[in-house]
C-alpha cells in the first residue's frame, strides 16, 4: 500500500520496564488508514504494552513511533492529553461515570474539547442511535447490562470522530451474544472509515472475522497475516 495511506508506523520500537523486562522487542509494524486489525497473544506477550505505547502511557526506550503524524518519541508530557483526545479508546471495564447518565457520559467527550451545546446534542444523539441506545439516554450505568455499557463506551469513544479506535479486550467481560454485538459495532465503525485495532484473547471471534491478525509472543511479532486466525 502507498505510504500516504499509512496511519501508524513503528520502526524498531523497544519498550523496557524499570525492572529490566523487555515488554516489546524491536517491533516493526505499519497500519494503513481504514484497516481492521487484531492483536493477539498469550498473557505476558506484550498486547497491553502495545496499546499503552500507542496511547503514550508507556514510552519506547528506542525506535520510532508515528501515530497520525504524531511522533510520540518527541512528544512533550503536556501534549499527551491533547493527543489522546484524537484517539477513540474502549476498555474491558467500560469505565463509565456512575453518576452520569448515558447521554452525559457520551457528551463529556465533546465538552472537554469545547464543542458547542447544539453540536453536542446532535452528535451525541447520532452516536446513541448508531449503537441502539437513543431511547436509553437517561439511564445510568448501573441500570444497563454489560453489553449496553460497552455500547455506551463505544459511542463515547467515537463521538469525536477519531481516525483511530483502540479496543483493549472489549468483549472480555461479555457473554458470547453481547460479544458479537460489540464486534459488529466495531465493524460498522471501521466501514465508516475508522482504523480499528482490537486486542483480544477471543479466538472464536478472531478466527471467524478473518481480519488482519498480528500475533505477539514475549514482546515480539511472530506472525502477521492479512486474513489471519488465532495462533495458540
Amino acid at each position: 500500500m502507498r505510504q500516504e495511506n499509512e496511519l501508524i508506523r513503528l520502526d524498531n520500537v523497544k519498550v523496557t520496564y524499570p525492572a529490566g523486562t523487555e515488554a516489546l522487542k524491536d517491533i516493526n509494524l505499519s497500519v494503513q488508514k481504514g484497516e481492521f486489525m487484531f492483536v493477539v497473544g498469550s498473557s505476558g506477550s506484550g498486547k497491553s504494552t502495545f496499546i499503552k505505547t500507542l496511547l503514550g502511557e508507556v514510552k519506547a526506550a528506542s525506535g520510532r513511533l508515528l501515530v497520525a503524524k504524531h511522533d510520540l518519541g518527541r512528544m512533550k508530557r503536556r501534549e499527551l492529553p491533547y493527543y489522546r483526545r484524537t484517539l477513540g479508546v474502549v476498555f474491558q471495564e467500560f469505565r463509565l461515570l456512575d453518576d452520569r447518565n448515558v447521554y452525559e457520559n457520551v457528551a463529556l467527550a465533546q465538552r472537554v474539547i469545547g464543542v458547542s451545546s447544539d453540536k453536542v446534542r446532535r452528535n451525541v444523539m447520532q452516536m446513541l442511535e448508531m449503537v441502539g441506545l437513543d431511547e436509553r439516554k437517561r439511564a445510568y450505568p448501573k441500570e444497563l447490562s454489560g453489553g449496553e455499557q460497552q455500547r455506551v463506551a463505544i459511542a463515547r469513544a467515537m463521538v469525536n470522530r477519531p481516525s483511530i479506535l483502540l479496543a483493549d479486550e472489549p468483549t472480555g467481560n461479555l457473554d458470547p451474544k453481547n460479544s458479537w454485538e460489540i464486534m459488529n459495532l466495531l465493524e460498522e465503525m471501521n466501514q465508516l472509515g475508522t482504523t480499528v485495532i482490537v486486542v483480544t484473547h477471543n479466538n472464536e471471534i478472531v478466527d471467524k472475522l478473518k481480519k488482519r491478525v498480528v500475533t505477539l509472543n514475549k514482546g515480539e511479532i511472530i506472525n502477521d497475516e492479512v486474513q489471519g486466525g488465532y495462533i495458540q
